[in-house]
C-alpha cells in the first residue's frame, strides 16, 4: 500500500509538462509559418521594386539618347497590375535622375549620361522597399 501512495499524481505532471512543450511547439511553429509569409510577401515588393526602378533606367536612358534631354531630376508614378488582384494597382514612386558629362575625344565630343532610378513603394500598411539602379550611357 505505501508503494501506490508514492507513485500517485505523477501522471498529472507528465500531462502538465507535455502539454506547456506541445503548446511551445505550436507557437513556434506559428511564428516560423509567420516569418515565412511575410519573407515571401517583402521578396515579391522587392521584385516589383526592381522592376519599377528598371522601368525608370529604360525611360531616362530614352530621354538622354532619343529625346536628347538630360533633366536633372524627374519624379513619377508607376502603377502596377498585381496580378492577383487585377483591379488593385501597387503604385511605385520612380524618381530619375541624369548627369551629362561631356568627354572629348580627338576631335569628336562624346556625351555620357549617368541616370540613376529609385523605386519606392507608396502603399499604407505596406513593408517599405526600395529600390535603385544606375545605368552610364553614351551618345
Amino acid at each position: 500500500m505505501c508503494r501506490n501512495m508514492k507513485q500517485r499524481g505523477f501522471s498529472l505532471i507528465m500531462a502538465i509538462f507535455l502539454i506547456v512543450v506541445l503548446g511551445g511547439i505550436a507557437v513556434f511553429i506559428g511564428r516560423v509559418s509567420t516569418m515565412q509569409h511575410q519573407s515571401s510577401a517583402l521578396d515579391e515588393e522587392g521584385a516589383m521594386a526592381y522592376q519599377a526602378a528598371r522601368s525608370g533606367i529604360e525611360w531616362g536612358v530614352y530621354q538622354a539618347i532619343v529625346v536628347s534631354s538630360c533633366v536633372a531630376s524627374t519624379s513619377f508614378t508607376l502603377p502596377l497590375i498585381v496580378p492577383t488582384t487585377p483591379v488593385s494597382t501597387v503604385n511605385y514612386t520612380v524618381t530619375v535622375t541624369c548627369t551629362r558629362t561631356p568627354a572629348t575625344e580627338g576631335s569628336t565630343v562624346i556625351n555620357m549620361y549617368q541616370i540613376t532610378a529609385t523605386a519606392i513603394n507608396a502603399g499604407v500598411g505596406r513593408f517599405f522597399v526600395e529600390r535603385q539602379l544606375t545605368a552610364t550611357v553614351t551618345q
